[in-house]
């Protein structure tokens, strides 16, 4: 028998019912299930063996910094659009579940990362898990923005445009792709540095090891008093003028239940189309 825990979000349609349904087939397996469907209540007491999500991507990255310390084995189950993180979609739920809790499962090591606000007095805001990436952007309507990156008190670069994404593997494949940055394989322990409306030519994506994490600091943010850093497109904090974003890599990390290593690979193809060759045209 097995403690389960599963996560909904009951604000999106159809979720509770999902939810409570899929506990029920758990609880007629002999397994002990608790259901959580308030999507911003802390995990980091909850006692599982196994935390199943059914939502998006931004659920499981909800999850995985609701946990903070206390990382649990989790699976996901798409019920989103893209669904590129959650390794298998709802009509699979029983067999990957089934598949989790009898250990046929891998499990993927994903970086996390603390970020936080130091003002100019040097004052730190408490520090926001996340595990997609950090983007460092401008007002929607305040003007281009300067930020300076460092690593270990060294200058990496400076950039002038809409902002800065900093990203992980896991992150990769979101924002910083659409941006122009490189797909990095989950295992890569590696932060991608992605310029966002750079003005300048020169500003490419820049690939680093994140042990000495990265520094962001505020030079100019327009017409506005403050720049802003996005933390996984959930958490916002105001970073202003003279202050610096800090990234660090966290002591632990998100414990993502997949098939297998390949199975990045296959997702990359099916659902962004990567590397395929061109369709056969048919013919009649």
């Amino acid at each position: 028998m097995s403690r389960v825990l599963v996560l909904g979000d009951e604000r999106k349609g159809g979720s509770r019912a999902v939810v409570t349904g899929f506990a029920q087939w758990l609880l007629q397996q002999g397994h002990t299930v608790e259901v959580e469907l308030e999507r911003d209540s802390s995990l980091a007491s909850r006692q599982a063996d196994l935390v199943i999500v059914f939502g998006g991507d931004g659920s499981l990255l909800a999850a995985a910094r609701r946990m903070g310390h206390n990382q649990i084995p989790t699976l996901g189950i798409n019920r989103g659009r893209l669904g590129f993180l959650t390794a298998f979609e709802q009509d699979q739920a029983q067999q990957a579940a089934t598949a989790a809790l009898t250990g046929a499962l891998h499990e993927e090591q994903r970086l996390l990362l603390w970020s936080s606000v130091v003002d100019g007095d040097g004052v730190a805001s408490a520090p926001v898990l996340g595990m997609n990436d950090v983007v460092v952007g401008r007002a929607a309507v305040g003007g281009m923005i300067t930020l300076a990156a460092c690593r270990a008190g060294v200058s990496v670069a400076t950039y002038r445009g809409d902002g800065l994404i900093v990203a992980t593997a896991a992150g990769s494949t979101a924002y910083s792709l659409a941006a122009g940055g490189p797909v990095l394989a989950p295992d890569v322990a590696a932060l991608v540095l992605t310029p966002l409306a750079s003005h300048t030519l020169s500003a490419r994506p820049l690939v680093l090891p994140v042990d000495d994490g990265l520094e962001i600091q505020v030079l100019e943010t327009g017409t506005k008093r403050y720049a802003y850093a996005q933390i996984d497109g959930q958490v916002q904090l105001q970073a202003p003028v003279g202050g610096r974003v800090v990234v660090r890599p966290a002591a632990f990390r998100f414990r993502h239940l997949s098939t297998g290593p390949g199975s990045f690979f296959a997702v990359l193809r099916a659902k962004l189309g990567y590397a395929d060759l061109p369709q056969a045209r048919r013919t009649t």
